[in-house]
Formats: C-alpha cells, sequence, structure tokens
C-alpha cells in the first residue's frame, strides 16, 4: 500500500523562505529514501516581472527536475552541481524536483557521476543512461496529471521501477553518509567498519557519487550548518560550528565561506533578515 504523501520541512538544496514561490516538499516511498532525500514542487502562477534568483547550496547530492509548460510535454532535466548555483524563476512557476542522496543517482540509474558533476543536462543527454522508452512514458503520463498527490505517485512507481531493474541497494557510501558530518574517524576507519580497505572505499564514492569523501564529509557538515543556523539564527555560531562537527571556529569560518561564498555570520544575518521580513 502506498505511503501518504506527507509534507516535510524544506531543509535540501533550498534553505531560503521560498513559500513566495510556492514551494513544499514531500518525502518519498519509504522504499526509495536510501537514494532519494524528497521531492519538492514550486508552484507559483504570478511571479513578478523581475523574477527571482534563488541559491542552491551543494550537500553532495543531485537532482532531476521536471517543468511543466501549458500544451507541451514536461521537460526534464538533471542538476549534478557539486558547488555553490543559482535558479532562475520567471513568469509562471510548475516545476518539481526529485532531490537525491549523495550516490543516490548512481544507484537507481545507473549514472556515470564523475562524467556528470559539475554540470546541468537535458534528457536527450542522458538518453543512454535513463530507459527512454519508460522516460517517455513517464512524461505522457505527468503531461495529464495536474493535482500534486497524482505526480508524486507516478514518480514513486517510476523510481521503484529503476530501483527493481538496477538491482539498487544500500551499500557502503548509503551506511557511512548519516555518520559523516559528526564523525572524526578517519578514512581508514570507516573504510574497516564497511570491510573495505581505504582505496577501495575512496573508489566507490568517485564512481557513485562523483565526489572524494573528504569533500562529501565537508558539504554534508556545512549543509548542517546552514540547517542549524535556519532553524534558529539567534544561537551563537561557535555552538552551531561544533555541533555541525567543527572544533576550530576559524576552520568553520573558511569553510562555510568557501562553499557558501559568504560567511556564517552573513548567512545568519539574511536569515534573521528573512524573518524580520518575509518575502512577498
Amino acid at each position: 500500500m502506498r505511503n501518504l504523501i506527507t509534507p516535510t520541512p524544506f531543509n535540501s538544496q533550498f534553505v531560503d523562505n521560498l513559500g513566495h514561490l510556492g514551494f513544499r516538499s514531500f518525502m518519498p516511498h519509504p522504499y526509495l529514501q536510501t537514494w532519494v532525500q524528497r521531492y519538492w514542487i514550486a508552484r507559483q502562477p504570478r511571479i513578478p516581472e523581475q523574477g527571482f534568483t534563488e541559491k542552491l547550496y551543494p550537500d553532495g547530492g543531485t537532482n532531476i527536475n521536471f517543468r511543466f509548460i501549458d500544451n507541451q510535454l514536461p521537460e526534464v532535466s538533471f542538476n549534478a552541481f557539486a558547488t555553490l548555483s543559482t535558479m532562475e524563476f520567471q513568469r509562471n512557476v510548475d516545476l518539481m524536483g526529485i532531490r537525491f542522496h549523495p550516490g543516490g543517482a548512481f544507484q537507481l540509474f545507473g549514472f556515470d557521476m564523475p562524467g556528470l558533476i559539475g554540470n546541468i543536462y537535458s534528457s536527450d543527454d542522458l538518453d543512454t543512461d535513463i530507459n527512454n522508452q519508460q522516460l517517455h512514458d513517464l512524461r505522457d503520463q505527468l503531461n495529464t496529471a495536474t493535482s500534486i498527490a497524482a505526480r508524486i505517485g507516478l514518480i514513486d512507481d517510476w523510481l521503484l521501477q529503476q530501483a527493481a531493474q538496477q538491482l539498487a541497494h544500500a551499500g557502503p557510501i548509503q551506511h557511512l553518509l548519516p555518520r559523516l558530518p559528526n564523525s572524526s574517524d578517519s578514512i581508514e576507519t570507516m573504510s574497516a567498519q564497511v570491510n573495505l580497505s581505504r582505496r577501495q572505499l575512496e573508489r566507490r564514492f568517485q564512481q557513485e557519487v562523483g565526489l572524494t569523501m573528504v569533500y562529501v564529509k565537508q558539504l554534508q557538515r556545512i549543509k548542517k550548518a546552514r540547517q542549524l543556523i535556519s532553524l534558529n539564527p539567534e544561537r551563537p555560531l561557535v555552538d552551531i560550528a561544533h555541533e555541525a562537527g567543527f572544533y576550530d571556529q576559524a576552520h568553520f569560518n573558511r569553510q562555510f565561506q568557501k562553499i557558501n561564498e559568504q560567511t556564517p555570520g552573513q548567512y545568519r544575518d539574511r536569515k534573521l533578515a528573512n524573518k524580520k521580513t518575509p518575502p512577498t
């Protein structure tokens, strides 16, 4: 029996207050949650002429996005950015996205992650990786599904089919990801925990995520820091740094600024400003 479509707090790539874009997020089918963080939607028929530009913060994961356009099949794209990027929203917005955990797209589609990281691709670019007929069928079905629940059900079914075809399973990457932000273990120690050598584990990360284990750990820690600041912008940054796995405030500041192109203080100030003056 399908799980209920349950809204969840949106804290994935988009971490600002995005009510002005009609953003909501939903959990996928329980079986898919090993590889899929969440589904997100943006539905806003009235965008100001100047539009909106929103930041997309990296966490090592990837996106498949569907753009719904009147009188034509949805456009499909795969976003594999591993650094800070932006997304433009103009005119009317009707989007849906699948946010994968690091390694999730590899497990469900067998993507060549090292060759894809750093760019955005159309569905035509991915024809050799995604079953073309299944994708065309999905587009046809999504084109006639107007409710959120119907669209999510179709995406769930598609991904469950992919998981079965790819024999997707929770491997070493999926076992280690939840521990990465706060773990002080060496790579050798973590590789031993999943019965691999350091070299084997590092190769698996490159193959499945397209990034090094060290970089993914850094992205996950910074992601946790962003989430903690978003939850309570008035909390001392030294406490944020410690809970996110940083034991040196200066190192936290440097890494946060390197990945987010703003200091923790600047990010916090924006959050405080958003609380006082939400977007309209």
